[in-house]
């Protein structure tokens, strides 16, 4: 059992189901064409080539299967995943990234959330990511 809340619908990233559905965001994500950063073990900033920011994604694998969770609003909103996501398992596909494995400890949990600047109950803001964030806003709005 995994120490991860189960995303979106209860169940396990399904990327199977977006491909075979050819979803938006399925045919969104073009890893060759994103500008994909890793940082920590789970965690990766994605910027699509037809997105306007930088989105925050976590991913691994346990017991076989894709965990994962991003700050956009496609996963927040909708089922399934997400083109930030769907991008980051096609270039795990294309081995452009490594998925680290995960055994669903609260350590793994910490980590992944700390990745889509989540605070767990009772903690701080990350004031890292938040400080990163706030430049690339500034970074945007720039000439």
């Amino acid at each position: 059992m995994s120490a991860f809340p189960e995303p979106t619908d209860g169940e396990d990233i399904d990327f199977l189901e977006e491909r075979d559905a050819d979803t938006e965001s399925w045919a969104r994500a073009d890893p060759r064409e994103a500008l994909i950063e890793s940082f920590g073990r789970f965690g990766y900033k994605v910027t699509l080539r037809d997105g306007e920011s930088v989105h925050y994604c976590a991913l691994g694998l346990e017991d076989g299967e894709y965990i994962g969770r991003c700050d956009c609003k496609g996963w927040e909103y909708h089922d399934g995943p997400c083109a930030h996501l769907c991008t980051l398992r096609k270039a795990a596909f294309l081995e452009l990234i490594d998925v680290k494995l995960t055994d669903g400890t609260p350590d793994d949990e910490h980590e992944m959330r700390h990745a889509t600047n989540e605070a767990l109950e009772g903690e701080p803001h990350d004031g890292a990511i938040e400080k990163t964030r706030r430049h690339e806003r500034e970074a945007e709005v720039r000439p």
